[in-house]
Protein backbone atom coordinates (compact mmCIF):
# COMPACT_ATOMS: atom_id res chain seq x y z
CA UNK A 1 0.00 0.00 0.00
CA UNK A 2 1.29 3.44 -0.94
CA UNK A 3 2.18 5.69 2.00
CA UNK A 4 0.49 9.08 2.39
CA UNK A 5 3.71 10.92 1.51
CA UNK A 6 4.29 8.87 -1.65
CA UNK A 7 0.66 9.27 -2.66
CA UNK A 8 0.92 13.04 -2.25
CA UNK A 9 4.14 13.06 -4.30
CA UNK A 10 2.50 10.90 -6.96
CA UNK A 11 -0.43 13.32 -7.31
CA UNK A 12 1.84 16.37 -7.46
CA UNK A 13 4.03 14.76 -10.12
CA UNK A 14 0.94 13.77 -12.11
CA UNK A 15 -0.27 17.39 -12.12
CA UNK A 16 3.19 18.68 -13.06
CA UNK A 17 3.37 16.15 -15.91
CA UNK A 18 0.01 17.39 -17.15
CA UNK A 19 1.26 20.97 -16.85
CA UNK A 20 4.39 20.07 -18.85
CA UNK A 21 2.27 18.68 -21.69
CA UNK A 22 0.17 21.85 -21.66
CA UNK A 23 3.28 24.01 -21.70
CA UNK A 24 4.70 22.18 -24.72
CA UNK A 25 1.38 22.43 -26.56
CA UNK A 26 1.08 26.16 -25.83
CA UNK A 27 4.64 26.88 -26.93
CA UNK A 28 4.31 24.86 -30.12
CA UNK A 29 0.79 25.48 -31.41
CA UNK A 30 -1.54 27.68 -29.34
CA UNK A 31 -1.69 31.41 -28.78
CA UNK A 32 -3.34 31.02 -25.37
CA UNK A 33 -1.94 32.19 -22.02
CA UNK A 34 -0.40 29.20 -20.26
CA UNK A 35 -2.10 29.78 -16.90
CA UNK A 36 -5.49 30.26 -18.58
CA UNK A 37 -5.15 26.88 -20.28
CA UNK A 38 -4.18 25.34 -16.93
CA UNK A 39 -7.41 26.68 -15.40
CA UNK A 40 -9.41 25.40 -18.39
CA UNK A 41 -7.92 21.92 -18.02
CA UNK A 42 -8.70 22.06 -14.30
CA UNK A 43 -12.33 22.91 -15.09
CA UNK A 44 -12.51 19.89 -17.40
CA UNK A 45 -11.15 17.75 -14.55
CA UNK A 46 -13.90 19.14 -12.31
CA UNK A 47 -16.62 18.48 -14.89
CA UNK A 48 -15.66 14.84 -15.62
CA UNK A 49 -15.22 14.62 -12.49
CA UNK A 50 -11.73 13.36 -11.64
CA UNK A 51 -10.48 13.40 -8.06
CA UNK A 52 -6.94 14.80 -8.17
CA UNK A 53 -6.57 14.18 -4.42
CA UNK A 54 -5.31 17.70 -3.73
CA UNK A 55 -7.36 20.68 -2.63
CA UNK A 56 -6.64 24.33 -2.06
CA UNK A 57 -7.74 26.03 1.13
CA UNK A 58 -7.74 29.61 2.35
CA UNK A 59 -4.76 28.98 4.64
CA UNK A 60 -2.72 27.17 1.98
CA UNK A 61 -3.16 29.98 -0.55
CA UNK A 62 -2.69 32.86 1.87
CA UNK A 63 0.15 31.45 3.97
CA UNK A 64 2.10 29.22 1.56
CA UNK A 65 1.28 30.29 -2.00
CA UNK A 66 0.95 34.08 -1.88
CA UNK A 67 4.23 34.92 -0.09
CA UNK A 68 6.33 33.20 -2.76
CA UNK A 69 4.32 34.69 -5.66
CA UNK A 70 4.23 38.19 -4.17
CA UNK A 71 7.86 38.25 -3.10
CA UNK A 72 8.99 37.01 -6.50
CA UNK A 73 6.80 39.61 -8.18
CA UNK A 74 8.27 42.47 -6.17
CA UNK A 75 11.93 41.54 -6.59
CA UNK A 76 11.40 41.20 -10.35
CA UNK A 77 9.96 44.70 -10.72
CA UNK A 78 12.06 47.26 -12.53
CA UNK A 79 12.57 49.71 -9.64
CA UNK A 80 13.39 52.67 -11.88
CA UNK A 81 10.28 52.19 -13.99
CA UNK A 82 8.22 51.64 -10.84
CA UNK A 83 9.42 54.95 -9.36
CA UNK A 84 8.71 56.77 -12.61
CA UNK A 85 5.23 55.26 -12.96
CA UNK A 86 4.19 54.80 -9.32
CA UNK A 87 1.34 57.31 -9.42
CA UNK A 88 -1.04 55.25 -11.57
CA UNK A 89 -0.87 51.94 -9.62
CA UNK A 90 -0.88 53.84 -6.31
CA UNK A 91 -4.02 55.78 -7.24
CA UNK A 92 -5.69 52.63 -8.58
CA UNK A 93 -5.04 50.91 -5.24
CA UNK A 94 -5.53 53.67 -2.65
CA UNK A 95 -8.53 55.27 -4.38
CA UNK A 96 -9.54 52.67 -6.94
CA UNK A 97 -10.03 49.69 -4.61
CA UNK A 98 -12.36 51.52 -2.17
CA UNK A 99 -14.17 53.12 -5.13
CA UNK A 100 -14.64 49.75 -6.83
CA UNK A 101 -15.85 48.13 -3.59
CA UNK A 102 -18.43 50.87 -3.00
CA UNK A 103 -19.66 50.93 -6.62
CA UNK A 104 -19.76 47.16 -7.03
CA UNK A 105 -21.26 46.70 -3.56
CA UNK A 106 -24.07 49.10 -4.35
CA UNK A 107 -24.76 47.55 -7.75
CA UNK A 108 -24.76 43.95 -6.45
CA UNK A 109 -27.02 44.93 -3.56
CA UNK A 110 -29.58 46.23 -6.05
CA UNK A 111 -29.09 43.40 -8.56
CA UNK A 112 -29.23 40.51 -6.09
CA UNK A 113 -31.18 41.98 -3.17
CA UNK A 114 -28.37 41.40 -0.68
CA UNK A 115 -27.84 43.38 2.56
CA UNK A 116 -25.38 46.18 1.94
CA UNK A 117 -22.55 44.81 4.11
CA UNK A 118 -22.84 41.42 2.41
CA UNK A 119 -22.73 43.12 -1.00
CA UNK A 120 -19.68 45.15 0.04
CA UNK A 121 -18.04 41.93 1.23
CA UNK A 122 -18.71 40.24 -2.11
CA UNK A 123 -17.28 43.27 -3.92
CA UNK A 124 -14.16 43.39 -1.74
CA UNK A 125 -13.53 39.68 -2.31
CA UNK A 126 -13.81 39.85 -6.08
CA UNK A 127 -11.93 43.09 -6.90
CA UNK A 128 -8.26 41.97 -6.40
CA UNK A 129 -6.63 41.39 -9.77
CA UNK A 130 -4.25 38.60 -10.76
CA UNK A 131 -1.80 39.56 -13.50
CA UNK A 132 -0.03 36.20 -13.93
CA UNK A 133 -2.06 35.06 -16.92
CA UNK A 134 -1.92 38.42 -18.67
CA UNK A 135 1.77 39.09 -18.03
CA UNK A 136 2.67 35.73 -19.55
CA UNK A 137 1.23 37.00 -22.83
CA UNK A 138 3.15 40.27 -22.46
CA UNK A 139 6.41 38.33 -22.07
CA UNK A 140 5.74 36.29 -25.20
CA UNK A 141 5.29 39.40 -27.38
CA UNK A 142 7.85 41.54 -25.54
CA UNK A 143 5.19 44.11 -24.56
CA UNK A 144 6.27 47.53 -23.24
CA UNK A 145 7.81 47.08 -19.80
CA UNK A 146 6.13 50.22 -18.54
CA UNK A 147 2.72 48.61 -19.09
CA UNK A 148 3.82 45.39 -17.39
CA UNK A 149 5.17 47.31 -14.38
CA UNK A 150 1.92 49.27 -13.96
CA UNK A 151 -0.27 46.13 -14.12
CA UNK A 152 2.04 44.04 -11.95
CA UNK A 153 2.58 46.65 -9.22
CA UNK A 154 -1.13 47.42 -8.99
CA UNK A 155 -1.88 43.74 -8.45
CA UNK A 156 0.84 43.34 -5.82
CA UNK A 157 -0.59 46.19 -3.75
CA UNK A 158 -4.31 45.66 -4.31
CA UNK A 159 -4.21 42.07 -3.02
CA UNK A 160 -3.15 43.24 0.42
CA UNK A 161 -5.55 46.19 0.55
CA UNK A 162 -8.51 44.04 -0.50
CA UNK A 163 -7.70 41.38 2.11
CA UNK A 164 -7.65 44.04 4.83
CA UNK A 165 -11.04 45.41 3.67
CA UNK A 166 -12.53 41.90 3.62
CA UNK A 167 -11.35 41.18 7.17
CA UNK A 168 -12.77 44.46 8.46
CA UNK A 169 -16.13 43.79 6.77
CA UNK A 170 -16.27 40.29 8.25
CA UNK A 171 -15.77 41.77 11.73
CA UNK A 172 -18.53 44.33 11.13
CA UNK A 173 -20.92 41.63 9.88
CA UNK A 174 -20.16 39.43 12.90
CA UNK A 175 -20.85 42.31 15.29
CA UNK A 176 -24.20 43.27 13.73
CA UNK A 177 -27.06 40.79 13.29
CA UNK A 178 -28.73 43.27 10.92
CA UNK A 179 -26.00 44.59 8.61
CA UNK A 180 -26.15 48.35 8.16
CA UNK A 181 -23.67 51.01 7.20
CA UNK A 182 -23.39 54.39 8.89
CA UNK A 183 -20.82 57.14 9.19
CA UNK A 184 -19.54 55.79 12.51
CA UNK A 185 -19.09 52.29 11.08
CA UNK A 186 -17.46 53.64 7.93
CA UNK A 187 -15.05 55.75 10.00
CA UNK A 188 -14.08 52.77 12.15
CA UNK A 189 -13.57 50.61 9.05
CA UNK A 190 -11.33 53.21 7.40
CA UNK A 191 -9.23 53.59 10.55
CA UNK A 192 -8.81 49.81 10.84
CA UNK A 193 -7.89 49.51 7.17
CA UNK A 194 -5.25 52.22 7.45
CA UNK A 195 -3.74 50.76 10.62
CA UNK A 196 -3.62 47.17 9.37
CA UNK A 197 -2.55 48.02 5.82
CA UNK A 198 0.02 50.73 6.46
CA UNK A 199 1.32 48.93 9.54
CA UNK A 200 1.96 45.74 7.59
CA UNK A 201 3.68 47.59 4.75
CA UNK A 202 5.97 49.51 7.13
CA UNK A 203 6.98 46.31 8.93
CA UNK A 204 7.86 44.78 5.57
CA UNK A 205 9.91 47.82 4.58
CA UNK A 206 11.90 47.62 7.80
CA UNK A 207 12.58 43.90 7.43
CA UNK A 208 13.44 44.28 3.75
CA UNK A 209 15.91 47.09 4.41
CA UNK A 210 17.54 45.15 7.27
CA UNK A 211 17.80 42.09 5.03
CA UNK A 212 19.58 44.10 2.33
CA UNK A 213 22.14 45.31 4.86
CA UNK A 214 22.63 41.77 6.15
CA UNK A 215 23.09 39.97 2.83
CA UNK A 216 25.93 42.31 1.88
CA UNK A 217 27.87 40.67 4.69
CA UNK A 218 27.11 37.07 3.71
CA UNK A 219 29.78 34.88 2.10
CA UNK A 220 27.94 32.95 -0.59
CA UNK A 221 24.76 32.67 -2.65
CA UNK A 222 23.03 29.80 -0.83
CA UNK A 223 23.11 31.76 2.42
CA UNK A 224 21.70 34.80 0.63
CA UNK A 225 18.91 32.68 -0.89
CA UNK A 226 18.00 31.29 2.54
CA UNK A 227 17.83 34.80 3.98
CA UNK A 228 15.42 35.92 1.25
CA UNK A 229 13.18 32.91 1.97
CA UNK A 230 13.21 33.79 5.66
CA UNK A 231 12.29 37.42 5.05
CA UNK A 232 9.54 36.56 2.54
CA UNK A 233 7.73 34.19 4.88
CA UNK A 234 8.98 35.73 8.12
CA UNK A 235 7.60 39.16 7.28
CA UNK A 236 4.21 37.57 6.58
CA UNK A 237 4.17 35.61 9.85
CA UNK A 238 5.44 38.46 12.03
CA UNK A 239 2.94 40.95 10.62
CA UNK A 240 -0.05 38.60 10.41
CA UNK A 241 0.27 36.40 13.47
CA UNK A 242 2.46 38.33 15.91
CA UNK A 243 1.49 41.98 15.40
CA UNK A 244 -1.94 41.60 13.79
CA UNK A 245 -1.44 43.70 10.65
CA UNK A 246 -1.41 42.79 6.97
CA UNK A 247 0.96 39.92 6.24
CA UNK A 248 0.51 40.26 2.47
CA UNK A 249 1.49 43.94 2.46
CA UNK A 250 4.41 43.10 4.75
CA UNK A 251 5.71 40.58 2.20
CA UNK A 252 5.25 43.12 -0.61
CA UNK A 253 7.07 45.80 1.40
CA UNK A 254 9.92 43.42 2.18
CA UNK A 255 10.28 42.42 -1.45
CA UNK A 256 10.40 46.03 -2.60
CA UNK A 257 13.20 46.89 -0.20
CA UNK A 258 15.33 43.76 -0.60
CA UNK A 259 17.96 44.73 -3.15
CA UNK A 260 18.52 41.88 -5.62
CA UNK A 261 20.07 43.83 -8.47
CA UNK A 262 23.80 44.42 -8.67
CA UNK A 263 24.81 48.04 -8.07
CA UNK A 264 28.12 49.56 -9.00
CA UNK A 265 30.66 48.93 -6.25
CA UNK A 266 28.37 46.46 -4.44
CA UNK A 267 29.95 43.65 -2.40
CA UNK A 268 27.74 40.98 -4.00
CA UNK A 269 28.49 39.99 -7.57
CA UNK A 270 25.89 40.05 -10.34
CA UNK A 271 25.89 36.26 -10.86
CA UNK A 272 24.94 35.63 -7.23
CA UNK A 273 21.97 38.01 -7.37
CA UNK A 274 20.84 36.58 -10.70
CA UNK A 275 20.95 33.10 -9.16
CA UNK A 276 18.71 34.29 -6.29
CA UNK A 277 16.20 35.91 -8.66
CA UNK A 278 16.17 32.89 -11.00
CA UNK A 279 15.57 30.52 -8.09
CA UNK A 280 12.64 32.61 -6.86
CA UNK A 281 11.22 32.79 -10.38
CA UNK A 282 11.41 29.00 -10.74
CA UNK A 283 9.75 28.41 -7.38
CA UNK A 284 6.95 30.88 -8.11
CA UNK A 285 6.39 29.27 -11.51
CA UNK A 286 6.00 25.78 -10.03
CA UNK A 287 3.65 26.98 -7.28
CA UNK A 288 1.47 29.05 -9.61
CA UNK A 289 1.32 26.13 -12.07
CA UNK A 290 -0.14 23.81 -9.43
CA UNK A 291 -2.45 26.50 -8.09
CA UNK A 292 -4.03 27.30 -11.45
CA UNK A 293 -4.78 23.64 -12.20
CA UNK A 294 -6.25 23.13 -8.74
CA UNK A 295 -8.38 26.28 -9.02
CA UNK A 296 -10.04 24.83 -12.09
CA UNK A 297 -10.33 21.36 -10.56
CA UNK A 298 -11.99 22.80 -7.46
CA UNK A 299 -14.76 24.67 -9.29
CA UNK A 300 -18.17 23.81 -7.77
CA UNK A 301 -19.86 23.01 -11.10
CA UNK A 302 -23.33 22.33 -9.67
CA UNK A 303 -23.35 25.59 -7.69
CA UNK A 304 -22.17 27.56 -10.72
CA UNK A 305 -24.94 26.12 -12.87
CA UNK A 306 -27.50 26.93 -10.19
CA UNK A 307 -26.38 30.56 -10.00
CA UNK A 308 -25.40 30.98 -13.67
CA UNK A 309 -27.58 34.04 -14.30
CA UNK A 310 -26.28 35.86 -11.23
CA UNK A 311 -22.71 34.98 -12.26
CA UNK A 312 -23.15 36.44 -15.75
CA UNK A 313 -24.58 39.64 -14.23
CA UNK A 314 -21.69 39.79 -11.76
CA UNK A 315 -19.10 39.29 -14.52
CA UNK A 316 -20.57 42.24 -16.44
CA UNK A 317 -20.77 44.44 -13.33
CA UNK A 318 -17.17 43.67 -12.33
CA UNK A 319 -15.90 44.63 -15.80
CA UNK A 320 -18.00 47.83 -15.87
CA UNK A 321 -16.81 48.90 -12.41
CA UNK A 322 -13.21 48.13 -13.37
CA UNK A 323 -13.61 50.30 -16.48
CA UNK A 324 -15.12 53.19 -14.49
CA UNK A 325 -12.32 53.09 -11.93
CA UNK A 326 -9.49 52.84 -14.46
CA UNK A 327 -10.67 55.39 -17.02
CA UNK A 328 -11.76 57.98 -14.46
CA UNK A 329 -8.74 57.74 -12.14
CA UNK A 330 -6.10 57.41 -14.85
CA UNK A 331 -7.75 60.32 -16.62
CA UNK A 332 -7.28 62.45 -13.51
CA UNK A 333 -3.65 61.35 -13.18
CA UNK A 334 -3.02 62.11 -16.86
CA UNK A 335 -4.28 65.66 -16.39
CA UNK A 336 -1.35 66.42 -14.06
CA UNK A 337 1.28 63.86 -15.19
CA UNK A 338 4.30 64.81 -17.29
CA UNK A 339 4.15 61.42 -19.05
CA UNK A 340 0.48 60.47 -19.50
CA UNK A 341 -0.58 56.83 -19.59
CA UNK A 342 -1.64 56.04 -23.18
CA UNK A 343 -5.25 55.15 -23.86
CA UNK A 344 -4.21 51.73 -25.17
CA UNK A 345 -2.58 51.00 -21.80
CA UNK A 346 -5.82 51.94 -20.05
CA UNK A 347 -7.77 49.50 -22.22
CA UNK A 348 -5.37 46.73 -21.21
CA UNK A 349 -5.58 47.71 -17.54
CA UNK A 350 -9.34 47.16 -17.79
CA UNK A 351 -9.28 43.97 -19.87
CA UNK A 352 -6.28 42.52 -18.03
CA UNK A 353 -7.97 42.80 -14.64
CA UNK A 354 -8.74 39.11 -14.12
CA UNK A 355 -9.73 37.96 -10.63
CA UNK A 356 -8.55 34.46 -9.68
CA UNK A 357 -6.14 33.42 -6.92
CA UNK A 358 -6.78 35.92 -4.11
CA UNK A 359 -10.58 36.17 -4.62
CA UNK A 360 -10.88 32.37 -4.55
CA UNK A 361 -8.72 32.18 -1.41
CA UNK A 362 -10.91 34.77 0.30
CA UNK A 363 -14.10 32.99 -0.75
CA UNK A 364 -12.79 29.65 0.56
CA UNK A 365 -11.99 31.31 3.89
CA UNK A 366 -15.49 32.66 4.58
CA UNK A 367 -16.85 31.48 7.97
CA UNK A 368 -19.42 28.69 7.89
CA UNK A 369 -22.23 30.71 9.48
CA UNK A 370 -21.94 33.74 7.18
CA UNK A 371 -25.27 34.72 5.54
CA UNK A 372 -25.33 34.05 1.77
CA UNK A 373 -21.97 32.23 1.98
CA UNK A 374 -22.77 29.69 -0.76
CA UNK A 375 -24.02 32.42 -3.10
CA UNK A 376 -20.87 34.52 -2.56
CA UNK A 377 -18.61 31.55 -3.21
CA UNK A 378 -20.49 30.59 -6.38
CA UNK A 379 -20.32 34.14 -7.73
CA UNK A 380 -16.63 34.53 -6.88
CA UNK A 381 -15.72 31.22 -8.55
CA UNK A 382 -17.94 32.09 -11.50
CA UNK A 383 -16.38 35.52 -11.98
CA UNK A 384 -12.87 34.07 -11.58
CA UNK A 385 -13.33 31.27 -14.10
CA UNK A 386 -15.50 33.14 -16.63
CA UNK A 387 -13.37 36.27 -16.49
CA UNK A 388 -10.08 34.39 -16.73
CA UNK A 389 -11.19 32.28 -19.69
CA UNK A 390 -12.93 35.04 -21.66
CA UNK A 391 -10.45 37.84 -20.95
CA UNK A 392 -7.42 35.58 -21.09
CA UNK A 393 -8.38 33.85 -24.34
CA UNK A 394 -9.21 37.17 -26.01
CA UNK A 395 -6.11 38.97 -24.72
CA UNK A 396 -4.03 38.36 -27.88
CA UNK A 397 -6.88 39.87 -29.92
CA UNK A 398 -7.15 42.85 -27.57
CA UNK A 399 -3.39 43.41 -27.86
CA UNK A 400 -3.72 43.54 -31.65
CA UNK A 401 -6.80 45.79 -31.62
CA UNK A 402 -5.20 48.30 -29.25
CA UNK A 403 -2.00 48.31 -31.31
CA UNK A 404 0.23 47.29 -28.41
CA UNK A 405 1.34 44.07 -30.12
CA UNK A 406 2.34 45.90 -33.30
CA UNK A 407 4.23 48.60 -31.43
CA UNK A 408 6.00 45.98 -29.31
CA UNK A 409 7.36 44.31 -32.45
CA UNK A 410 8.76 47.54 -33.83
CA UNK A 411 11.90 49.39 -32.86
CA UNK A 412 10.70 52.81 -31.88
CA UNK A 413 10.57 55.36 -29.07
CA UNK A 414 11.49 54.36 -25.52
CA UNK A 415 9.00 52.68 -23.31
CA UNK A 416 6.21 54.93 -22.17
CA UNK A 417 6.16 57.13 -25.23
CA UNK A 418 2.83 58.02 -26.69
Amino acid sequence: MMSAVLEFLYRVLALLTLALVIRVVVDAWLEIPYSILLILVGVVISILPIDVGLRLSHDVIMSLVLPIILFNGTIELNRRLLRDNLTVPLVLVVVGIPLAVVLLGGLTSVAFGLPILISLLLAAIVVPTDPIAILSVFEEIDAPERLSVIIDSESLFNDGVAVVIVNVLLLLIAERPVPTVGLEIAGTAIADILFVGVGGFLIGIGLGYATTQFIHRLPERMAILLVTVLVAYGSYIIAQSVIGVSGILATVGAGLFVETTAAEGASIDRDTLEFVRDTWEGGAFLVSTLVHVLIGAQVPIASLLEHRRAILVAVALVLVVRAVAVYSLVGVVNAIATTPTPRSYQHLLVWGGVHTVVPIALALGLPAGLPHREFIQAVVFGVAITGALVQGLLMPTVLRVTGVRERASQVGPPDGAG
